[in-house]
């Protein structure tokens, strides 16, 4: 979490011994793309994610239970921390509702929308995000996407996947939002049209299995 009274995290503390994380923006992203990678089996992204996260050597490097335990801390605490939890990339928690899965949609996704977002940054702020990688800290990163501006290509592009077709819209209004949906619609990955394509006893089940097993949905 961003503080105003502390300085970013860089580290962190295992077992009492101190290690140097890399928490700039870009690294972070790469991460959440590892995550992504459907050719990835669930190893493999585990030990590609604890790779780019520590600068130096990775601890406990025989023991993968310990390494599943300090992947899940970091993400809980220094990446997700429950403020982007609507990319294409979720993480099944345990306070998930069950009920309202089939509901569940995502309106950005860090990946995805790049373009947008490196147009916004420089629109808004006059940041170039290709310029700061290495250098602007994940937390940052975050505060300023969450703030720009409603003049932003990407803020406009979430405001059309979040309206809803209304029964009060005309004709005309209707179907100039089901094209700009189309125009600006998400891709899905094949496990998310897998997902899909449950009913919601199935998605429950599901979900379940990959809570108990700390996976990714």
């Amino acid at each position: 979490m961003l503080s105003l009274s502390r300085s970013l995290e860089n580290t962190v503390i295992i077992d009492d011994a101190e290690y140097d994380i890399d928490l700039s923006f870009d690294n972070v992203l790469l991460i959440y793309e590892a995550i992504a990678d459907e050719s990835l089996n669930p190893l493999a992204t585990l030990l590609t994610v604890l790779q780019l996260l520590f600068v130096n050597d990775v601890p406990f490097k025989n023991d993968i239970d310990a390494q599943i335990v300090i992947y899940k801390n970091i993400m809980e605490t220094y990446i997700q921390e429950n403020a982007m939890n609507q990319t294409n990339m979720q993480i099944a928690k345990e306070e998930t509702n069950l009920d309202e899965i089939a509901e569940e949609e995502e309106y950005f996704s860090l990946i995805q929308d790049a373009n947008y977002i490196y147009a916004s940054f420089l629109f808004d702020y006059k940041i170039d995000l290709i310029d700061m990688q290495g250098k602007l800290h994940w937390h940052k990163f975050k505060a300023l996407l969450t703030s720009l501006s409603e003049q932003t290509m990407f803020s406009r592009v979430v405001n059309i996947r979040q309206q809803k077709i209304d029964k009060n819209m005309s004709k005309e209004e209707k179907e100039s939002l089901r094209q700009q949906k189309e125009i600006f619609a998400l891709e899905k990955s094949q496990s998310q049209l897998n997902f899909d394509a449950m009913d919601l006893a199935e998605k429950e089940a599901y979900a379940r299995k990959m809570m108990q097993e700390g996976g990714d949905m």
